[in-house]
């Protein structure tokens, strides 16, 4: 199995990544880790974990999460602290020492009638700072008609909405809540996010259709969308967080379940047992 992603991340990919706030690397992880993490997800799947949860249980299809398997199943964590994604994305945010957040499991069942909304990721986590990126790698094949991600090129620096007001996800009478609606969001006084999909030829809307072993990281202010899964293939999408130099932990009014609690206050460094430091770049020159 491969264990290190340097060599596949090129300058132009984070020039890119700064640029758009999104980037695709084709071959991130070999044939093993890609037979590795199915055969996990499948176990996973069959074998729900703690933190189990099913979005839109109303509607047809099954789109399911699961977090923070990393901290009950070994070939979860070998994924999270021993395969190549860790250095890829060290090396995309140009960081010198990387944490692990989570790793967030999302599944869209064949025949999903489910998309995942337009949102930025950090409204719900508990951090201040903005060096935090996600890698999403593909255990299927995806594209636009099954689900693969979609973001708003360069939504990550629109100085007029640097955050705009998260949505909750999940079936509210078929339509996403805006959480400051209603008093109770982590961000005050921010903008309402636009309606993308409404409009979707007014912003610059970029996809890649991926095989497995691709990745796509993003940060955490890039506004993205998956669509639903209307084919008879499931898509299985494996997600992990991370988190730079310039992070804090920082408490929000609505904010993410945690598997535990990481024992932080606010203002600390992010380095504990439930965020562990994974990668540094002097290390890996």
């Amino acid at each position: 199995m491969n264990r290190t992603g340097e060599a596949i991340v090129a300058e132009q990919d984070i020039e890119d990544f700064e640029k758009d706030g999104a980037v695709c690397l084709r071959g991130v992880l070999d044939a093993d880790w890609v037979d590795r993490m199915r055969r996990a997800v499948d176990h996973l799947t069959a074998n729900p974990g703690p933190m189990r949860e099913s979005y839109y249980p109303d509607k047809p299809g099954d789109f399911f999460s699961e977090k923070f398997m990393w901290t009950f199943d070994e070939d979860f964590r070998s994924y999270a602290l021993e395969s190549p994604v860790a250095s890829a994305v060290g090396r995309l945010m140009r960081t010198r020492r990387l944490n692990f957040f989570y790793d967030h499991l999302l599944v869209k069942q064949p025949g999903t009638d489910s998309a995942t909304e337009w949102h930025q990721d950090l409204n719900f986590w508990p951090f201040s700072g903005i060096q935090i990126a996600t890698l999403w790698a593909p255990l299927d094949q995806v594209t636009r008609q099954n689900g693969v991600l979609e973001f708003v090129r360069g939504s990550h620096k629109w100085h007029d909405c640097p955050m705009s007001r998260p949505t909750i996800f999940g079936d509210r009478d078929g339509k996403p809540q805006d959480v400051n609606d209603k008093g109770a969001g982590p961000v005050d006084n921010t903008p309402k996010q636009p309606d993308i999909e409404k409009d979707r030829d007014q912003f610059d809307i970029v996809s890649w259709d991926l095989d497995p072993g691709d990745a796509v990281v993003f940060t955490a202010l890039t506004l993205h969308y998956a669509s639903s899964n209307p084919t008879d293939a499931c898509r299985r999408g494996l997600a992990t967080r991370w988190l730079g130099d310039d992070i804090r932990f920082k408490r929000k009014q609505k904010m993410l379940k945690m598997i535990r609690d990481p024992g932080l206050e606010d203002g600390d460094r992010v380095d504990c047992d439930l965020f562990p430091l994974v990668w540094r770049e002097d290390e890996a020159a």
